[in-house]
Parts: structure tokens; C-alpha cells; sequence
């Protein structure tokens, strides 16, 4: 499936409509493809792999579609587990691209 999904995202490319036309084709480099059915379940896969290596940290996190709430005893903690999230994914983001 990786090659598969991988595949599907190596040679995208998109238009951005707005009131006034649109703009000329260009390549998607990062992210997932908005609208598409499998952008939630793959955004899902990763998340559940980060949170992981990273939820343990705070009292509870909780992930919705391409959302996520994550609860401690004070703001700090929060930006702290916030951080530990940013590390994380940079992480992961660097790994992919070696």
C-alpha cells in the first residue's frame, strides 16, 4: 500500500480557483490532497504513530479528522507537550526525506 500511496502523491499537481480564475498548474510538494477520501485515513495513520511516541506526556490528547486537543494541568505543560508534538513531526518529516 506505502508504494501505492506513494505513487498517488509523487506527481501532483493542482490550480488554486478564486473570484477572479485560477492560477496556473503548479506541483503539490507537501501535504495531503484536499477533498480526497484517503487524506483522513492516512493524516490518521501518522497521527497514531506520533501520539505514540509523544501522548504519554499529557493527561489525555484526543484526534478528530485533522484535528487535535491536547489537554494538561497548565499552559505550560500544554506549550511543553505542543513542542514535543512540532520535535516529533520534524522528525518524522526529516526521516522521510533521507
Amino acid at each position: 500500500m506505502s508504494e501505492w500511496c506513494k505513487d498517488m502523491y509523487e506527481r501532483s499537481r493542482t490550480v488554486v480557483k478564486c473570484a477572479v480564475g485560477q492560477t496556473e498548474e503548479f506541483k503539490v510538494e507537501v501535504g495531503l490532497h484536499q477533498g480526497s477520501a484517503l487524506s483522513p485515513f492516512l493524516f490518521a495513520i501518522v497521527m497514531h504513530q506520533l501520539s505514540e511516541e509523544v501522548r504519554q506526556e499529557s493527561p489525555w490528547t484526543m484526534m478528530l479528522a485533522d484535528d487535535i486537543v491536547i489537554c494538561s494541568e497548565s499552559r505550560e505543560q500544554v506549550e511543553e507537550n505542543l513542542e514535543r508534538w512540532r520535535f516529533a513531526l520534524e522528525r518524522k518529516r526529516n526521516e522521510s526525506q533521507s
